[in-house]
C-alpha cells in the first residue's frame, strides 16, 4: 500500500538521522567553550574550527511563519491547537494577543543558541590577535566573526524587537549586543538604533574585504556573504538606495540560481545543504517537510512551478515505472498518471497554479489530500518529501536576486528589479508556463515582487521579515486575514504586538534590562 510504504520509508532513514546526531554531538563537544581565560584554543588554526560549527536555530515554520500567516505550522492539526487556548500556537495562529507569551516562553533554543555562537565569535575576536598562526588566515577568521556576529544579532533584533524605524529607532527598545566571550559580563539591552549600528559597524566594508573572494563550504563565509549581509541590513533599514550596490557585489560574486527544472525528471526535489547557491547555510533538517501552508500562500503558486506540479511524495511519480507501493501480496496498486480536470478541492490549492485545469494533483508533493486531513482546512498544502534542506535562516544567492529587484524598484528602475526577478522565475516556473512579469509603476512591480518573492522564500524567516518592514511604510502596511474555513477568520494588524517575539524567561531572569519590546 502507498501509505505504508511512505512509513516504512520514513522508518528506515532514522538509524542514518540518528548517527548523524550522535555524531554531530561528539563533535560539538570539543569546540565548547569555556569561561574567559580557561581557553584551550591558542591557535589560528585551532580558533578556526569555531567557524566549522553548525549553527542551530529551529525552523521559522513554528513561529514566525505563523505570524505572517505562510503557513499554520508543521503538521499542525487547526481545531487542535484552536482548542488549547493557553499556548504559543494558539496565540500565533488565531493572533491573539490577549495570551501572556512571555509567561508562554521559558526556553527559546533559537535565542540561546544564536548567544551562544555570539559567544563564540566573541572568542576569536578576543583571542585571534594574540594566537600564534598564519597572519592572513588571522585576519580572515577575525572578519568572518565580526560579520557572523553582526548577522546573528541582525536576526535576533528583527524578532525580539520592532522593526528598524528611522524616527523611532533612538527610543524603541532593542537586544543586548554582546561583544565579550565572558558569560559574567553584563550586557544590557539597547535600543533598536544602537544595535544597528553596532551591526554595521561590525559588517564594515573592511572586514568584508578581508574575507576570500569564494569558500565552497556553506558553514563559511566569503566576500559573497558579506556583502549579502550588509545589503540585507540596509534593506531593512529601508535605506534601499545603500543596500543596492551590495546586493550586486554579491550576485557578481556569487549569482549561482538553483535551477529547479531537475525536478522534472528526478520526480522530487533535491535541493542540498552544500548547494552553490548557498552563500551561508544556517538550517539543521530537512524542510519544508510537514510545513503546512495557508490558503493564501498556496493561493500565490504560479501555474508551472516545478516544485508543486513535478514534485512527488518521496519522489515515487506516477507512472514513472518505479515502486508504486507492493502491498504484501505482491500486487501493485498502480497510479493513475494520466492528466485529469481539477476537482474542486485541487481548485481551492492555488488561484494561480490550478487555472490549469488538466493539472493532475494527485501523489505531489505539496498536497492537498494531506494538507486538509491534517490541518483540518480545505486549501492547505502539506509538503510531503524528504529531499529538499531549505536554507532556513542562512542567505542564498537566488534570494539575493530578490533583494536587488526590491532596491531598484524603489529607486525608480522598475524594468531592472522585474529583469532579475524574471531571472530567478525562469529557474522555477515550467517553459510550457513561464511568462515574464511586467511592470510599468512601483506598484504594480512590488506587487509582482510580493507574490513571487513569498514563494520563494517558503520556510525561511523572510517573508516575516519582509511583512515587519512593509507594516511600517505607509504604502505597503496590510492587515493580514487568515481564513480558516469552518474554524473561522483571524487578522493580524500591521501594528500588532504579535511581530515581536518574548524574550525567554530563562534570559530575562538573569538580565533585568530585557524587558520585552511589545
Amino acid at each position: 500500500m502507498k501509505t505504508k510504504k511512505l512509513y516504512i520509508e520514513v522508518i528506515s532513514l532514522l538509524p542514518l538521522y540518528l548517527f548523524t546526531f550522535l555524531l554531530l554531538t561528539g563533535c560539538d563537544d570539543k569546540l565548547d567553550i569555556v569561561p574567559k581565560g580557561q581557553s584551550t584554543l591558542e591557535t589560528v588554526d585551532d580558533l578556526e574550527l569555531l567557524l566549522n560549527k553548525d549553527i542551530k536555530l529551529g525552523s521559522p515554520i513554528n513561529d514566525l511563519s505563523i505570524i505572517c500567516n505562510e503557513c499554520f505550522g508543521q503538521m499542525t492539526s487547526v481545531p487542535t491547537v484552536l482548542s488549547q487556548t493557553n499556548t504559543l500556537n494558539y496565540a500565533y495562529l488565531a493572533y491573539d494577543e490577549k495570551v501572556n507569551r512571555a509567561n508562554l516562553s521559558q526556553s527559546d533554543d533559537r535565542y540561546t543558541n544564536a548567544y551562544k555562537t555570539i559567544n563564540a565569535m566573541n572568542t576569536i575576536i578576543d583571542k585571534a590577535p594574540e594566537a600564534s598562526g598564519s597572519e592572513s588566515k588571522r585576519k580572515q577568521i577575525i572578519a568572518e566573526a565580526h560579520i557572523m556576529r553582526a548577522y546573528l544579532h541582525w536576526l535576533l533584533v528583527n524578532i525580539y524587537a520592532r522593526q528598524y524605524d528611522a524616527t523611532t529607532a533612538a527610543t524603541d527598545g532593542g537586544i543586548a549586543y554582546v561583544k565579550s566571550e565572558s558569560v559574567f559580563t553584563d550586557n544590557p539591552k539597547l535600543t533598536v538604533q544602537e544595535v544597528y549600528d553596532n551591526i554595521l559597524a561590525d559588517c564594515s566594508d573592511d572586514y568584508i574585504k578581508a574575507l576570500p573572494e569564494r569558500n565552497d563550504d556553506v558553514l563559511r563565509g566569503d566576500q559573497a556573504w558579506g556583502y549579502a549581509v550588509r545589503a540585507k541590513v540596509l534593506m531593512q533599514m529601508k535605506r534601499y538606495a545603500d543596500a543596492l550596490p551590495y546586493a550586486l557585489k554579491s550576485i557578481d560574486l556569487n549569482g549561482t540560481i538553483e535551477d529547479r527544472s531537475a525536478i522534472v525528471d528526478a520526480g522530487d526535489w533535491i535541493l542540498e545543504r552544500q548547494a552553490p547557491d548557498n552563500l551561508v547555510y544556517i538550517g539543521g533538517m530537512v524542510g519544508p517537510f510537514l510545513e503546512c501552508l495557508s490558503k493564501e500562500t498556496a493561493d500565490k503558486f504560479e501555474a508551472g512551478d516545478y516544485v508543486l506540479y513535478h514534485a512527488y511524495m518521496f519522489g515515487q511519480k506516477p507512472g514513472s515505472g518505479e515502486d508504486n507501493g507492493d502491498d504484501e501480496d505482491g500486487d501493485d496498486e498502480e497510479w493513475d498518471a494520466k492528466p485529469r480536470a481539477a476537482k474542486s478541492s485541487d481548485a481551492a490549492m492555488g488561484k494561480k497554479a490550478f487555472a490549469d485545469d488538466n493539472f493532475d494533483a494527485s501523489g505531489m508533493a505539496w498536497n492537498s489530500l494531506y494538507g486538509e486531513i491534517t490541518t483540518g482546512v480545505s486549501g492547505s498544502l502539506m509538503y510531503y518529501a524528504m529531499s529538499s534542506w531549505v536554507n532556513f535562516y542562512g542567505i542564498t544567492s537566488d534570494r539575493m536576486y530578490y533583494t536587488a529587484a526590491e532596491c531598484y524598484i524603489r529607486t525608480g528602475e522598475i524594468q531592472k528589479g522585474m529583469d532579475l526577478i524574471n531571472k530567478v522565475r525562469e529557474k522555477r516556473i515550467d517553459p510550457e508556463h513561464y511568462e515574464p512579469l511586467t511592470a510599468t509603476d512601483e506598484a504594480d512591480a512590488m506587487a509582482a515582487m510580493q507574490d513571487a518573492k513569498w514563494i520563494e522564500c517558503i520556510d525561511t524567516y523572510e517573508n516575516f521579515f519582509d511583512c515587519k518592514r512593509w507594516n511600517t511604510e505607509k504604502d505597503y502596511k496590510r492587515t493580514i486575514t487568515r481564513n480558516l474555513g469552518d474554524y473561522g477568520s483571524f487578522s493580524i494588524a500591521p501594528d500588532s504586538k504579535l511581530w515581536i517575539l518574548p524574550f525567554p524567561l530563562q534570559a530575562t531572569r538573569k538580565n533585568a534590562s530585557l524587558t520585552n519590546n511589545y
